[in-house]
């Protein structure tokens, strides 16, 4: 099989191009994963705080089946411990995913549910592997376009801001939205007999000052709405992605 890359920093990621444009999941579903799923121990090993065989927030087992086309090749390296995935926000137990990984997810829009992580985990809830993956198409997912997630990217991750790190992995650049909110996720621990879903917290506003016509240069757009008055224009309270 072709040797799996493992994306060891941000750059990385956004180089990889995993989990973008819009309205794809993966990012955000990283950022869940890393803040919310796993936790570092005092000996550096990174812990899963929910059994993926309890089928919490949609997981289930992935079968590393032999694909066979042109060459017969298995996604992932065969081993002796259960594969399994999650993402598939139309599997029982994805609605306990937090908001902010469904938003975007329309039944008839393949992109918004293609992405997946697959994880590899011991009995004593020690995460052996952790993979990040796309389907090809509605049956088998694309293997170059598969990719290992190292533990030094998840701490990373888990020490940002979602909306930073959309910004630095280049989902979300700031021409393409109206409004956003800056929202404070932490890694705060949770016990792994819970199932809890994140409330996000709202602190600052931000719009874009959308061009009307004018020769206005559009390098400054990205303002503060407390830095500049709006005559005649709406304030605009939701999120869109164009």
């Amino acid at each position: 099989m072709t040797k799996i890359e493992t994306i060891n920093e941000i750059g990385h990621l956004d180089s990889s191009g995993f989990g973008r444009p819009w309205p794809r999941h993966g990012l955000q579903l990283l950022y869940w994963f890393s803040c919310e799923f796993v936790v570092f121990d005092n000996n550096g090993n990174l812990l899963v705080r929910y059994k993926p065989e309890t089928k919490a927030f949609g997981f289930h087992p992935f079968t590393n089946r032999l694909e066979c086309g042109s060459i017969c090749y298995r996604l992932l390296p065969k081993e002796n411990l259960p594969y399994y995935e999650v993402g598939n926000l139309n599997y029982p137990g994805a609605s306990q995913l937090p908001k902010y990984v469904r938003k975007n997810y329309k039944k008839h829009h393949a992109q918004s549910n293609m992405d997946r992580i697959i994880i590899s985990v011991h009995e004593n809830c020690v995460l052996e592997k952790v993979y990040v993956t796309q389907h090809e198409d509605m049956r088998t997912f694309d293997r170059q376009n598969t990719y290992r997630i190292s533990r030094g990217l998840v701490k990373q991750i888990c020490q940002l801001e979602l909306q930073v790190l959309l910004s630095q992995a280049g989902y979300m650049p700031a021409s393409n939205m109206m409004v956003c909110r800056d929202v404070d996720y932490n890694c705060s621990p949770a016990p792994l007999t819970m199932i809890t879903e994140k409330k996000s917290t709202t602190s600052e506003d931000y719009v874009i000052d959308m061009s009307d016509g004018s020769d206005e240069p559009q390098s400054n757009a990205f303002l503060h709405i407390s830095d500049r008055k709006f005559k005649q224009k709406p304030r605009r309270t939701c999120c869109v992605i164009l």
